[in-house]
């Protein structure tokens, strides 16, 4: 819904660069991806501490260059 909102702005403003319109597409994109309309946010854990996934290597069992 929201989406043909933010098109249907754009299309005005396109045809008639009347910066009412802009502002307004502008408005809207920025509610869209700040907005309740963003629903798809990542979780983003606040362990730092987990080294579970860490793989460790010994510098001493790989060749040398020369």
């Amino acid at each position: 819904m929201m989406q043909k909102k933010i098109d249907e702005v754009a299309n005005l403003w396109e045809k008639t660069k009347d910066p009412k319109y802009k502002d307004l597409w502008y408005k809207y994109i920025k509610e869209f991806v700040n907005g309740t309309n963003n629903i798809n946010r990542r979780s983003v854990s606040s362990d730092s501490s987990n080294e579970s996934n860490v793989e460790r290597h010994d510098d001493s069992s790989q060749g040398r260059l020369f």
